[in-house]
């Protein structure tokens, strides 16, 4: 009998998820005595991994997550999980000519999305650049630690830099847990729990749109 033959992208995939799926079985193996344990614990564990949630089990992981949220931060908090409209596809537009680099936006983003503030963490950043000069196309070289007094500042132009939503997107190829992918509406989304904090996706983002939070 010929000897099956398998591709090494193949041999590297199972290795990968029997590697993976071994860790965890053999961490539960090792917690499993403790039979008093809550069973939320047990909800929030197996939620980390291996098989996307049915209906009933996404409704069970939101309504514990409201659980603890409302316990956490006294405070009547929902959860939803919305899935991607089918046909939709978003987009946003920039007008770099009415910019004026008052930062608003950022703010707006932090409050909109929770962000933290110990650490200071934007998911928005405003680059200023001198008209003209000849860094005025380079990402890396912009000023974003700017601080005038007033602005719009004469001779210079902003360029708030967030998520590009790519349609190619180099995180997603850079991520090596698949913790990063792209909704049929074109939406880039993470998945926390899979993030291994590696910090591929920053390192391949030209936009310089991935953020880490170091607590």
């Amino acid at each position: 009998m010929k000897k099956p033959e398998f591709s090494s992208q193949r041999e590297h995939k199972v290795a990968r998820r029997s590697f993976l799926k071994g860790v965890a079985l053999g961490s539960a193996a090792l917690v499993l005595p403790a039979r008093d344990a809550d069973a939320s614990i047990w909800e929030a564990f197996f939620q980390k991994h291996f098989r996307e949630m049915n209906d009933k089990e996404l409704k069970k992981v939101l309504e514990r997550l409201e659980r603890e949220y409302a316990k956490k931060y006294d405070v009547d908090i929902k959860v939803s999980a919305n899935k991607a409209l089918p046909g939709v596809l978003f987009g946003y537009g920039l007008d770099l000519s009415r910019c004026i680099g008052c930062r608003r936006c950022v703010y707006a983003c932090v409050d909109e999305n929770n962000q933290s503030r110990d650490p200071q963490i934007h998911w928005i950043t405003v680059l200023r650049f001198k008209k003209g000069d000849k860094w005025g196309n380079d990402l890396e070289n912009a000023d974003k630690y700017y601080n005038p007094a007033k602005v719009p500042e004469d001779g210079y132009f902003y360029m708030p830099t967030q998520c590009q939503q790519c349609e190619n997107p180099p995180c997603v190829r850079a991520c090596p847990t698949q913790a990063t992918w792209k909704e049929d509406d074109g939406i880039v989304v993470v998945d926390y729990n899979w993030c291994i904090g590696c910090r591929y996706c920053m390192a391949a983002c030209p936009y310089g749109a991935r953020h880490f939070n170091w607590t």
